[in-house]
């Protein structure tokens, strides 16, 4: 499937409000199937890596009501027992759900649980936190490559103890482990190895408290003792703000004005720290009770960033660079070349097929405006939500950019083309 966003006339205001957050979702999905009692979702969105979360959650015996129109559901808490104990849980193209889903497996005292997903997401690597459940008692059969899927977990309990990740690699092998840690027999107390801060444990640990568990925090030792969780009942879903990110973009490249409704400056997510970026550029940023809103420059500033912290708008960053008055430089990517797509390299191409000037390293982007020439073309999204959603973006001042494998967006934002066409009216 091919699809765009056409070219904008004129500035607009208009007020946004979006889906709740997949990470949070997922999270807050998993934790509830683990606790006791029934959790009733408000603003639960239909993306695929969410959709995929329930279904697994239905495979593994979980009572589920769910109603995407409504964005509703309610799941009954299995308090830490799942009832299917020879589950097959297909995890699709989700990153979040594999690994929080094979922690949760490997704390249940038995069962045999099979975890398989498409093929690129059985690519992607899951060593460093399976070695670590290893050492935690985890026992696994490997069907086709040692520390891959897909694989069978033989479950039989976790002892818990200390363990030792490396936080500079994907947060989310620490967030599976330390969301399963009050089912271990001892606890667990997680040291997370790192010089750079954790915005994505930070947001586990908030909604692992909004369930009723408190984890200390010290010296990026993440302490958690044996209990359950408890539900709260009613969870609405804080919109998503890496898709938000997309609709404040929109604002900074054509000068208009967006508010995103119902985020706020304490959102559980880092990567609310995008418009801090925002405002190094030249957008003005206003912060109201009931959203955000951006206001684009007319004179948009070239920066220096890393954005390590928060790299998912890293892609998002790179599509406003390109309408600058001087090179941005973003640094701190090297993790994003092992997700979805290598996202280094993806951006680079699709930003080079348009015309635009673009230098990486391993672990950096340059896109410099006054070496480019834009042209139009049709580009690839590696069928990688964020790098498609970032790439169309530049079609708002540019006509011809058409972006191939455009479905990849219902990862997070299904109906995201349909929503930026009605603003551009």
């Amino acid at each position: 499937m091919k699809d765009f966003i056409p070219r904008i006339e004129s500035k607009i205001t208009q007020d946004v409000y979006l889906d709740g957050s997949k990470s949070i979702s997922n999270r807050s999905l998993i934790i509830a199937a683990m606790a006791n009692g029934e959790t009733k979702f408000e603003n639960l969105p239909n993306s695929a890596d969410v959709l995929a979360c329930v279904a697994a959650l239905k495979e593994l015996g979980c009572e589920i009501e769910h109603n995407q129109d409504t964005k509703t559901l309610s799941i009954f808490g299995c308090n830490r027992e799942f009832q299917n104990k020879n589950a097959k849980i297909f995890c699709n193209e989700s990153g979040t759900l594999t690994r929080f889903i094979i922690p949760m497996c490997a704390v249940q005292k038995s069962g045999d649980y099979y975890v398989y997903a498409k093929q690129r997401m059985m690519e992607r690597p899951l060593a460093d936190q399976l070695k670590p459940l290893e050492n935690l008692g985890m026992k696994a059969e490997y069907h086709e490559k040692t520390h891959a899927m897909p694989m069978t977990i033989n479950a039989n309990s976790l002892e818990g103890g200390s363990i030792e990740v490396d936080g500079k690699k994907s947060s989310q092998f620490a967030s599976g482990l330390l969301m399963a840690a009050p089912f271990m027999q001892q606890g667990l107390a997680l040291n997370s190895i790192t010089d750079h801060k954790q915005p994505y444990l930070d947001m586990t640990t908030k909604v692992m408290a909004e369930f009723g568990i408190d984890v200390d925090i010290e010296n990026n030792i993440y302490k958690t003792k044996k209990s359950n969780y408890t539900s709260p009942g009613r969870y609405v879903v804080e919109p998503d703000v890496s898709t938000a990110s997309y609709f404040w973009a929109f604002a900074a490249i054509t000068g208009s004005t967006i508010k995103v409704m119902n985020v706020t400056k304490k959102s559980k997510q880092g990567d609310i720290k995008f418009l801090d970026v925002l405002e190094m550029i030249g957008c003005e940023v206003k912060y109201y009770d009931d959203g955000v809103e951006v206001t684009g420059s007319e004179k948009l500033k070239g920066i220096n960033v890393n954005m390590r912290n928060f790299s998912d708008t890293f892609m998002t960053l790179a599509a406003i660079a390109c309408f600058a008055d001087s090179d941005t430089y973003i640094s701190g990517l090297s993790h994003t070349r092992g997700q979805e797509s290598d996202r280094v390299s993806a951006m680079a191409e699709g930003l080079t097929k348009l015309g635009i000037h673009v230098e990486t390293t391993q672990d950096s982007i340059l896109i410099s405006p006054s070496r480019s020439k834009f042209q139009p073309a049709e580009v690839d999204s590696f069928n990688d939500h964020r790098i498609a959603m970032s790439l169309a973006l530049l079609g708002l001042k540019n006509d011809g950019v058409v972006i191939n494998n455009s479905e990849a967006v219902s990862k997070t934002c299904p109906d995201y083309f349909d929503r930026m066409k009605t603003l551009v009216g």
